[in-house]
């Protein structure tokens, strides 16, 4: 027996007793005994002596005492036992298998809410995933964590799933030996999951294990590793044998996996396999090569020739039209701009083809679509250089504005741009003769909605098209100042830019987007005409933030514009405006501006009585220099 077991024991009955309650503590015959043994050690050590003296005091106290003494007793007892424990094995020290990712300095309480997020289920722990991510994307290294990001990616919400394999894709080849471990090939969409997480940071390394898995591979998962067999070039043999057994959704994983591939069995595979299948053409979508490029611009090609013989389309062919224009993807190949040089020279009658019903196709509007989005996508070369002239060489076809102009932004000086295009953009009433009033008001909403997909990157500082290319140069500042004075604006729709306020017109985004806000010229010009539409509108919340933006302030227009939209108005959007606006202007101002608010008019009638007592709170706080207040502040005052 251990010398010290006499405290052991003591320990043990006093969280017997802390469990069952101090009033059994007086026929606790055990606890006595074991204070008994206790003695000899009293006499050994103070500590001891301290020990035995506290337990002689709570045996003999009164009920009522008892729970105070026994915790006191118990938080000695508790500590001197620490001090006495020891860890050890036998055998020599060997390092820790580092298999499940590395060691980061920092304790278990710092990461156990992200690990709880990543082991339990219920709502919020998206954001707290996301959040450590963003923040501490070194925490997921850890040998801690990388197997519980691992573990979520069988997470029954999906999206956490998804999360989590993106996680792994990013960290790179350390997560191979967890997602290694006591993989399951017969597993379901986790383990499917980790195939193509494996496939991602490994490439064409994986091909080894993936032929091994491929063996035993079932469901979910073999249909995840014949999609990840085409990360590698030497796996086109065995995808042309697969795809001759696969079926289903399997056969178009090996499909997906070859249109990945290159070489002359490849395109005589896809030759093939079009003129039997030729719906599998949405599997070439992605691929670039000279081949794919020529098998998908002359299959459409022959397509359209056969839609313009006919005159007539059914709606079988219409549907496969669409699925070969999808193909298209971002091919820039001669053999594509071949094939746009015989549509454009061919697009009226594209753009008379009906169905069977009488009903108009818009084959043609489809083909200019793509093709401009492909311009969008893709960098400078021939058929950026196409785009470009396609309005010179068919000014008939209106449309074709859209794409030259954005070819023009990519490409040329910005006051080049501004004034070879801006006349179409009308700021005087136009020709009273009819036929060239319909072609300038659809030159000018044909370049407004041109406009439309571009917009001021405030990371980057420069102007960029719609999918992300920068313009060669910012756009000329004229443009701002032209539209300002449009006199021909079309429906652009409506939209809703900021969270929780009001739809603005389709206009006045697009200007908006347009300006360049470091340019105090421009904001200058844009300001005025922003508090003259908050006016108009009553969208109080909207303009008022694009206002602040643009270092201007809704002061003297925000309670005339919230009138006119009579008791609809939330306290919790007025509080969020106005926290956001005491950030940029000086307290008073702010102050100025809750003033403006006509309550009884203006709030919607249950919240009245809040905004009656927090309203003028607040006025108050900020003319003292005090912060504008939470929302919970405004909120207990209900």
């Amino acid at each position: 027996m251990s010398s010290l077991q006499p405290l052991y024991d003591v320990k043990e009955r006093l969280e017997y007793a802390a469990i069952a309650g101090t009033g059994l503590l007086a026929e606790d015959f055990r606890l006595r005994r074991a204070a008994e043994a206790m003695k000899p050690l009293a006499a050994a050590s103070p500590v001891f002596g301290k020990i035995s003296a506290g337990l002689d005091k709570l045996l003999e106290a009164p009920a009522e005492a008892r729970a105070g003494l026994l915790l006191d007793a118990l938080a000695l007892v508790d500590a001197v036992a620490y001090t006495q424990g020891r860890s050890g094995m036998e055998g020599a020290l060997a390092p820790l298998p580092t298999s499940g990712g590395g060691y980061i300095e920092i304790s278990r309480s710092q990461l156990q809410p992200l690990l709880n997020a990543l082991t339990t289920t219920g709502g919020g722990r998206m954001e707290i995933i996301q959040s450590a991510w963003e923040e501490h994307p070194e925490f997921f290294t850890d040998f801690r964590v990388l197997p519980a990001v691992a573990a979520g990616l069988g997470d029954s919400y999906g999206e956490i799933a998804e999360l989590s394999a993106k996680i792994l894709k990013s960290l790179g080849n350390v997560v191979t030996p967890v997602l290694k471990k006591d993989f399951d090939p017969a597993g379901k969409k986790e383990m499917a999951r980790r195939v193509e997480v494996l496939a991602a940071v490994e490439g064409p390394n994986a091909t080894e294990w993936l032929r091994e898995t491929l063996r035993d591979a079932e469901k979910d998962v073999r249909t995840a590793v014949l999609l990840a067999l085409g990360e590698d070039q030497a796996n086109a043999g065995m995808l042309l044998e697969l795809v001759k057994t696969e079926r289903g959704r399997n056969r178009d994983a090996v499909l997906e996996s070859l249109a990945k591939l290159d070489g002359e069995e490849i395109r005589k595979f896809w030759s093939t396999e079009l003129r039997t299948h030729s719906e599998s053409v949405k599997f070439l979508r992605d691929t670039n090569t000279d081949w794919a490029a020529e098998l998908v611009a002359a299959g459409l090609w022959a397509r359209v020739e056969k839609m313009l013989s006919s005159g007539v389309v059914p709606a079988k062919e219409r549907d496969g039209f669409v699925v070969w224009c999808s193909a298209i993807g971002k091919k820039d190949s001669p053999a594509m701009l071949q094939f746009w040089r015989w549509a454009d020279s061919h697009m009226e009658g594209i753009d008379r083809l009906k169905t069977e019903d009488g009903k108009p196709v818009f084959a043609g509007v489809r083909l200019t679509d793509t093709l401009r989005e492909i311009m969008q996508k893709t960098g400078p070369g021939p058929l950026r250089d196409y785009c470009l002239t396609q309005f010179d060489r068919w000014p008939e076809m209106t449309r074709y504005l859209r794409t030259s102009f954005q070819a023009a932004l990519l490409s040329l000086p910005a006051a080049d741009v501004y004034e070879k295009y801006s006349p179409y953009l009308l700021t005087e009433a136009p020709s009273p003769d009819k036929a060239l009033k319909m072609r300038g008001e659809t030159l000018n909403n044909v370049l407004l909605r041109a406009l439309g997909d571009v917009y001021w990157h405030h990371n980057r500082r420069c102007h960029v098209l719609v999918f992300g290319q920068a313009t060669a140069e910012p756009l000329d500042p004229r443009w701002v100042e032209r539209m300002l004075h449009a006199v021909c604006k079309p429906d652009l729709g409506h939209y809703c830019p900021f969270a929780g306020a009001e739809e603005v017109d389709g206009f006045d985004k697009t200007l908006v987007e347009l300006v360049n806000p470091t340019d105090p010229e421009q904001r200058a010009w844009l300001i005025p005409y922003l508090r003259r539409r908050m006016a108009e509108t009553g969208s109080w919340n909207s303009y008022s933030r694009y206002l602040l933006m643009m270092g201007g302030s809704p002061s003297g227009v925000l309670g005339k514009a919230m009138a006119k939209r009579p008791g609809r108005h939330y306290a919790y959007y007025i509080w969020q405006l106005l926290s956001e606006a005491s950030k940029i202007l000086p307290g008073e101002e702010t102050a100025q501006l809750l003033e403006e608010i006509d309550i009884g008019l203006c709030v919607r009638k249950p919240e009245q009585e809040l905004a009656k007592k927090a309203i003028p709170c607040t006025i108050q706080l900020l003319r003292a220099g005090r912060p504008f207040p939470e929302w919970n502040d405004w909120w207990e005052m209900r």
